[in-house]
């Protein structure tokens, strides 16, 4: 899986991008179409945002988070992309015959 972080109006620390790399990659456990991933950190109105979009080969998957700090924000944004996903293959198994 590939992934593409990018920071808005702040240069992110080497750590923050290993950790944001480290977090997203967990997406493969629940689902192996995961193509690539571009994560969007910010600051937003005092608040720190990560924004974390996913490609498979036939759908996207968006999860926005804001909280206090980052890490908290990429961790919170990676568990709804996980729902997400595990709601589209159960989706896909479902279609099976």
């Amino acid at each position: 899986m590939r992934i593409e972080v990018t920071a808005r109006h702040f240069k992110a620390p080497k750590e923050l991008r290993t950790f944001v790399e480290k977090e997203v990659r967990k997406l493969t456990r629940y689902f192996d179409g995961v193509i690539d991933c571009h994560v969007v950190l910010s600051h937003d109105n005092g608040q720190e945002v990560a924004e974390i979009i996913a490609h498979s080969k036939k759908h996207q998957f968006t999860a926005i988070q804001g909280d206090q700090k980052m890490d908290r924000a990429v961790v919170l944004a990676v568990e709804k992309l996980k729902t997400q996903i595990t709601r589209y293959k159960e989706k896909l198994i479902e279609k099976q015959p």
